[in-house]
């Protein structure tokens, strides 16, 4: 940069010590575009700082920029993305591959998935762009602070003859007191006026400088700065950490992988039926937080039977105790705590089963999550099932199923009926440890009589969208703050008026800035003048015209 700015001020100052002459200059050789591009990597070769530099605060790189970015955003449009709960979990992101983008790709889903075309928006690519389009937005910025800056602190008062001549935007007029009555004019309309006198053919000139709303211009670093702010907030929100086996965790500083680990976002979805808990780092992590589902309510439209409103009465702790609570959480008022939003998503069938052998030992006693469905060969209803629940101390795995019309929850049934089936994988069902159907409350025995299997609840459970952004907290704030700078941009535009003052002679001219009709403020000015000039000359000849004749008379 310092080198730019070198090179700047001596072209300036060759500039200004260059005679004008007419003469015309001999025409430059017109290059190939080969010759162009060769000569251009000639020069970063040389001066790769500089020309990294160039390139950075260039138009042209800014547009080229955001294309690519919106070519990246129109692929994540049309590919389905994967949600945010499977990103972190290579088994569960394949599941979802083989659901969802299998059939619809075939033989191409890998190579979209090998080019990140369903996880777009966290693609390094993706992340790439935005990185060096908010590089570039700060190169611009620094390229332009030093004329910005002395423009609003050291601003040019004198201009040459050949500006008031040849300005967009000019006026002139003449006043008795010319300096006095224009300063006072420009201060009126609220104008900041400066002054500088010089002698030019032996008579004095006052140049006057006039500028309003000059601090506006500096929203523009603002602007900049918010511009910045956000792609870096939409970066980390995509953000979801180093993979456990990635290479960056063995290379990198540990305190920049910590860092990283902070601003990691993630979501999960947790289904929990009431009166069970879970975690939301793993135990024995500084973090420590886990949440318990006090109860858990849904209620059916009675004609369509179509679920109207879920309700949640959640209980968050850490290290053991409460520190949030919410007993009316719902789809659209989650539970905030430390970055954490606890979101209400839907609901799943759930049942809560017991076995105990012979002797009454318990073997097994837990909820279970029917979290898996699929339409009956028949067509004629939905199972919702759960399967490979290993029972533990044994060989065997248990599978539950839950028969039900389409469009029809579990908590809408008075008496409903799951199907508990207990067996050695990979056996036939005749061979099944026990296969049982079963009503909450109600309990039955395997085929050898050793075992009793017990129903002892059955009901819908709540299933929790759990996430952690670390950039959405900083998206609104920067949000308000890029409109209202913004809004200074374009409400309080600069206005700069140069004059030249030669006795009573004002000559006026100025620059079509953004935003802004100055032509209304110049002819104002002159209009003021003439008006007061005229009022003036009244003034001074009512005194001549209202004397008495037999005066005259006598003087004479």
């Amino acid at each position: 940069m310092a080198t730019l700015l070198k090179q700047s001020q001596r072209g300036a100052a060759s500039r200004r010590a260059r005679p004008s002459s007419n003469k015309k200059r001999p025409a430059a050789p017109r290059l190939s575009p080969g010759q162009r591009l060769k000569k251009r990597l000639t020069y970063a070769m040389k001066h790769p700082l500089d020309a990294l530099w160039g390139w950075l605060s260039s138009v042209r790189t800014a547009i080229f920029l955001i294309v690519c970015i919106i070519v990246v955003c129109i692929l994540g449009i049309y590919f389905p993305q994967a949600p945010g709960e499977v990103l972190n979990d290579p088994t569960a992101y394949q599941a979802w591959l083989q659901q969802n983008a299998l059939p619809q790709y075939g033989s191409l889903t890998p190579i979209y998935d090998w080019l990140h075309f369903f996880t777009i928006f966290s693609s390094w690519y993706f992340m790439l762009l935005l990185g060096v389009l908010a590089l570039s937005i700060v190169v611009c910025t620094l390229n332009r602070a030093p004329a910005i800056w002395q423009n609003f602190a050291h601003p040019l008062i004198r201009r040459s003859d050949r500006f008031y001549q040849n300005a967009l935007e000019r006026a002139s007029f003449s006043h008795p007191e010319a300096v006095a009555w224009t300063s006072a004019a420009l201060r009126r309309r609220g104008y900041r006026v400066r002054s500088e006198s010089d002698s030019v053919d032996n008579c004095e000139v006052t140049y006057l400088y006039a500028n309003k709303n000059t601090w506006a211009t500096l929203s523009t670093f603002v602007f900049h700065a918010s511009l910045v702010a956000l792609l870096l907030a939409g970066m980390i929100s995509q953000w979801h950490g180093f993979p456990l086996n990635s290479p960056a965790r063995r290379i990198l500083p540990a305190p920049i992988i910590s860092l990283s680990d902070a601003l990691a976002g993630f979501s999960f979805d947790q289904a929990l039926p009431t009166g069970e808990s879970a975690v939301v780092y793993p135990r024995g992590t500084p973090h420590n937080i886990s949440f318990r589902v006090n109860h858990f309510t849904a209620r059916f439209d009675p004609q369509t039977g179509q679920p109207v409103d879920y309700v949640t009465d959640l209980s968050v702790y850490r290290d053991g105790e409460l520190v949030a609570h919410s007993d009316h959480l719902r789809v659209n008022d989650p539970l905030t705590y430390d970055g954490i939003t606890f979101h209400q998503s839907s609901l799943v069938a759930s049942a809560v089963i017991t076995i105990t052998d012979a002797q009454g030992n318990v073997l097994y006693h837990d909820a279970v999550i029917l979290d898996s469905s699929s339409t009956l060969p028949s067509g004629n209803g939905v199972v919702d099932y759960a399967r490979g629940i290993p029972i533990g101390g044994t060989n065997y795995t248990m599978g539950v199923f839950f028969i039900h019309a389409e469009g029809q929850h579990l908590s809408q049934i008075a008496h409903p009926v799951l199907l508990i089936a207990i067996g050695t994988p990979g056996t036939s069902n005749n061979e099944d440890k026990a296969l049982l159907r079963l009503s909450p409350g109600q309990s039955g025995k395997s085929v050898d009589g050793q075992w009793t299997i017990r129903l002892d609840a059955a009901s819908d459970a709540t299933v929790l969208l759990v996430t952690r952004d670390a950039g959405s907290p900083l998206v609104w704030p920067i949000a308000v703050v890029l409109v209202l700078s913004l809004c200074i941009t374009f409400y309080f535009p600069q206005r700069r008026i140069w004059l030249r003052i030669r006795g009573d002679q004002v000559e006026m001219a100025a620059l079509r800035e953004h935003f802004t009709n100055i032509r209304t403020d110049l002819l104002g000015i002159a209009r003021e003048a003439r008006a007061s000039a005229a009022r003036r000359e009244q003034r001074e000849r009512a005194p001549e015209e209202a004397r008495p004749s037999h005066a005259l008379s006598s003087k004479q």
